[in-house]
């Protein structure tokens, strides 16, 4: 893989060199993160002119995640609170990077295009990893968990508008200041609704790759049916409160004295 670089040594770098920090939230995931870890290009960006720091945010663990990580050179962030929302917020509050690459911890996703999604990120804001678009290995993902996300996909191209094929992704790119003007509020599995509802809420540049999925080696943290209704509720009501904040924005009287742009009487 290459050495990951350490933040102090990049603080010190005077700024010459711009940074990716790779974001794996985890929770028991001993079979797989050393793989994930082991997967990040960081020969591959160091040759593009980029240093990758990894940085595991760990969620109450019970097994080796922690250590393995730890011996594998990442950067641990212990988050004692449950849930991958907070473990997603908590890293974009802490890390301070020029982009941003945030992927399962459970190798399902290829870490291998974060190269690539960097690449798109000096034009775009945001870059989601698309598996409907992509290839699913078989094993990886049940017809009826196909269904779902592509429902829910639906769902959210209709409430928001931004035209992507897979908004229950696991792999998201970021510019490092969009990152910043994300207001999330999703404490579990909702994040990557709050995370789209959000780009289209803060006008982010989106665009998406096709990549391969995998079967992981364990049991799905994620339970289809109950899951998937409680992430169609939360973009609902993202919708709902964003509509109504628009009204109320748009009823307040400007400097001349006006509402919604007629003379008040």
């Amino acid at each position: 893989m290459g050495g990951i670089a350490d933040p102090d040594e990049i603080a010190g770098a005077g700024g010459a060199m711009e940074t990716v920090a790779v974001v794996i939230p985890t929770l028991n995931e001993e079979r797989s993160i050393g793989k994930v870890i082991d997967g990040v290009p960081v020969s591959e960006l160091l040759e593009n002119g980029l240093r990758t720091v990894v940085y595991v945010i760990d969620g109450r663990s019970t097994d080796g995640t922690r250590e393995i990580a730890a011996n594998k050179g990442a950067q641990l962030i212990l988050e004692e609170r449950k849930g991958k929302g907070v473990a997603v917020q908590t890293a974009f509050k802490s890390i301070n990077a020029d982009y941003a690459i945030m992927v399962d911890g459970d190798d399902t996703y290829p870490i291998g295009v974060a190269t690539e999604m960097v690449r798109l990120l000096r034009t775009h804001d945001v870059v989601i990893g698309s598996r409907l678009k992509g290839v699913i290995e078989p094993g990886a993902m049940s017809r009826l968990n196909i269904i779902g996300n592509t429902l829910l996909t639906l769902l959210a191209r209709a409430l928001f508008s931004i035209n992507v094929t897979d908004v229950c992704t696991g792999l998201w790119g970021y510019r490092g200041e969009a990152t910043r003007r994300l207001e999330l509020e999703a404490q579990g599995f909702d994040i990557e609704a709050d995370m789209y509802s959000e780009c289209a809420r803060k006008g982010l540049r989106v665009t998406e790759i096709p990549i391969r999925y995998r079967a992981r080696a364990d049991h799905a943290k994620l339970a289809s049916l109950r899951d998937g209704l409680r992430i169609g509720a939360f973009l609902c009501r993202k919708w709902l409160t964003a509509r109504a904040n628009n009204l109320s924005a748009d009823s307040q009287p400007d400097r001349a004295g006006t509402l919604d742009g007629r003379r008040a009487r």
